[in-house]
C-alpha cells in the first residue's frame, strides 16, 4: 500500500510540474508556443513525459486551465475564509479600510505574474473551447464565490452590493491586476479604489441592498 501512495503522490507532483511549466511558456511566449515538447524541455523532464499526463494539446490546454482555476478558486476562497473571520462587530469598514484590503489582494494576484498573463493569453485564444474560456471568466465557479465575497466587502463598508456594483468593483478590480501585472505601471491602487467606492451609494444603517 505504500508504494500506491508514492506513485499517487509522485504523479501529482509530476502533473502539477507539467502544468506549471506549460503556464510559464504561455506566459513568456504566447499559446502557440506551447506543445509537448516545449514543456517537457521547460520542466526538465524526459522527452514523451508531458504527453503522459495530457495526451493531446486539447488536454494540455485543459489541464492549464483547471490548474489555473483552481488557483483562482483558493484565493477567492482565502479572501471569504479572512473576511468572516475579522471582528467586525457594529462597525463599519471605512472606505480607505476597504481600499485596502482590495488593493492588498491585487498585489497579491499581481506576485503571481505567470499565472495571470497565462490567463488572460488563454481567456483571449480559446474561443474554439468556449468550455475552457468559461472556467476563467464570468461564467466559473471562482467568479461566483469573488461575486459572494464582493457583496461582503461592499456590505460591511454600508455600501450597495447590487448586481452592477459587485460587478463593477469585479471589473476594476481585475483591471488593476491586468495593469500590474501585462502593463507593469505602478498604479496607484487604494487612490483609484477609494475614487470608485466614494461614489458607491451609502446605504442607512442596518440596511441592505437586494436590487
Amino acid at each position: 500500500m505504500g508504494n500506491v501512495s508514492t506513485r499517487v503522490s509522485g504523479g501529482d507532483e509530476r502533473r502539477e510540474l507539467v502544468a506549471n511549466s506549460a503556464i510559464r511558456i504561455i506566459s513568456r511566449d504566447g499559446l502557440r508556443a506551447l506543445t509537448h515538447r516545449a514543456v517537457d524541455q521547460e520542466a526538465g523532464i524526459p522527452q514523451g513525459s508531458t504527453s503522459h499526463h495530457a495526451r493531446t494539446r486539447l488536454a494540455l490546454l485543459e489541464l492549464v486551465v483547471d490548474t489555473l482555476a483552481e488557483r483562482a478558486i483558493a484565493d477567492a476562497e482565502r479572501a471569504a475564509d479572512v473576511l468572516s473571520a475579522s471582528p467586525q462587530g457594529e462597525r463599519r469598514l471605512s472606505i480607505a479600510e476597504l481600499a485596502g484590503i482590495i488593493a492588498a489582494l491585487v498585489e497579491r494576484l499581481a506576485e503571481r505574474r505567470d499565472d495571470m498573463k497565462a490567463r488572460y493569453a488563454l481567456i483571449l485564444e480559446l474561443d474554439d473551447a468556449p468550455l475552457l474560456q468559461r472556467k476563467l471568466t464570468t461564467q466559473s465557479e471562482v467568479h461566483a464565490i469573488t461575486r459572494e465575497v464582493t457583496s461582503s466587502l461592499l456590505t460591511g463598508a454600508g455600501l450597495s452590493n447590487s448586481d452592477e456594483r459587485i460587478e463593477e468593483l469585479i471589473s476594476l478590480t481585475d483591471s488593476l491586476v491586468f495593469t500590474r501585472t501585462v502593463i507593469r505601471v505602478a498604479t496607484p491602487l487604494e487612490s483609484i479604489l477609494a475614487a470608485y467606492l466614494r461614489g458607491v451609494v451609502r446605504l442607512p444603517a442596518g440596511s441592505t441592498d437586494k436590487s
